[in-house]
Formats: C-alpha cells, structure tokens, sequence
C-alpha cells in the first residue's frame, strides 16, 4: 500500500507543476501535494483550470516503474479511485459515469477532472504526476460539486482528500497486482456514453460513430458507420447530451 504523505498549501501556481519539478529530485512515491486555490491551475491539453476556494486540488507521484503505454491505464484506475470517494458523499438519486479519458460526470455535468503526466526515461515511466481537481463547494458555472449533491451534508474537503487516497491507495495495488483487466472490467461498468452515439476530436480531423468498447489497454474503439472500427489513443469525444 502506498504511504500517502500529504503537503497543503494555501496556493501555488499548479499542484501538477510543482510535483512534477519536485520529482525530478527524487522524491518518493506517495508525495501529494494539495492546495486551496492555484493562479495558474491546467487541465489536458494546457486548458485552464479554474481554482476558486472550496474544491480539491492535488497532485500525487506515483512510480509505477512500467511502459508508457501501460501508465495511460493509470487514469483509469485514478478515476475509480475518484468515483468511489464520490459514492461516500453523493445522495442517492444521482447519476454518476465515468467520461473517457479522464472525467467523472454527475447528472451529466462535470465533477471532476483528472491529469496525468509522465516522466519517461528509456522506455520506462519512472515518475507520473497524477493531478486531480474535484468540484466540492464552488463549481464553475455547468459543473457539479458535490457539496450541493450531498443531500445537505457537509463535504469537508481534506476528509474527502484522504478517501480518495485510501481508494487510489486501493485501486492503485490492486492494479499492479492483476493487470488492468480488472480495472477495465469496472470502469466500462460506470461508462459514460457506452454504446452511444459519440464524436471524436482529434488535432487535425473530426469523426463520428458508436462507442463500442475499450480495449485491453485503455484505448477508446469507435465503430464507424461502414462498421469499420477506429481506435482512439488520444483525443476529446463528445456526447449530444453532455455538448
């Protein structure tokens, strides 16, 4: 099991950026770092993140020691490790589902957002930032944060922090121990979208088709109109109800 060692701060630029420098002197696997609100927090792709006070930002170094492609399976495990911390918290009633590659919906509406960075050397990933920003008590404008879903409970945020640990902690172990088959078993169970109508942006092309599956990887398969299916490494897809 992972030994979790915690480090909150009032702000920082970006939780990811500061982890990812630290790692670079060796810092063990474990650090997390968190705090309140960050100037310059970024989400995949170098989107902003908005970072009000009252939702949680952090980011932990894991060193998984493996191949870069089987660190992508990570975000999958991280986003189980985030949904079982939600089910603590959320009134039941709600819908929650799992967006590939790296979201977590309520009712549809955002919750949560995950970012992973790795430090490749060779053809090994000997450092990955995990970065996780979760909605609790200030959502941007068309989020969800889980303070308004908890049926009027309070959602303190390090308490919530510490669950989401002990689940990645979890999750995290159990995929080392049994691969991702597992892992994949119990994402595709929470799927957004799975078997629906999906569009796929990519840099320099769009597409449509049918989410059909992930394979054993993590990669997205899209099943075209022809019933040609195309594999999706990286990329943002859309559904019509969450546009």
């Amino acid at each position: 099991m992972v030994d979790w060692q915690v480090h909150t701060y009032a702000s920082l630029s970006s939780t990811q950026d500061y982890v990812r420098e630290l790692a670079e002197e060796g810092l063990p696997e474990g650090t997390v770092v968190q705090c309140l609100t960050q100037t310059k927090g970024r989400g995949r792709q170098g989107n902003e993140w908005n970072s009000p006070i009252g939702n949680l930002y952090m980011s932990a170094l894991l060193r998984p020691g493996c191949t870069a492609n089987q660190a992508g399976q990570l975000a999958f495990v991280v986003a189980l490790a985030v949904s079982a911390a939600m089910d603590d918290v959320i009134e039941s009633g709600h819908k929650k589902t799992l967006k590939w590659p790296n979201d977590i919906l309520v009712d549809g509406k955002k919750a949560a957002g995950i970012l992973l960075e790795s430090d490749i050397q060779g053809d090994r990933v000997e450092g990955l930032t995990v970065g996780v920003g979760v909605n609790i008590m200030a959502p941007p404008e068309g989020a969800a944060g889980l303070q308004a879903l908890s049926g009027g409970g309070q959602v303190p945020i390090h308490p919530f922090r510490d669950k989401l640990l002990a689940h990645l902690g979890r999750e995290y172990e159990c995929w080392q121990g049994e691969g991702f088959a597992p892992v994949r078993e119990a994402w595709l169970a929470q799927a957004h979208g799975l078997g629906q109508a999906v569009k796929v942006r990519l840099a320099a092309e769009e597409f449509s088709g049918v989410f059909k599956d992930l394979d054993a990887d993590g990669t997205l398969l899209v099943e075209l109109a022809d019933g040609n299916v195309r594999a999706v490494r990286a990329g943002d897809v859309y559904f019509e109800e969450s546009e």
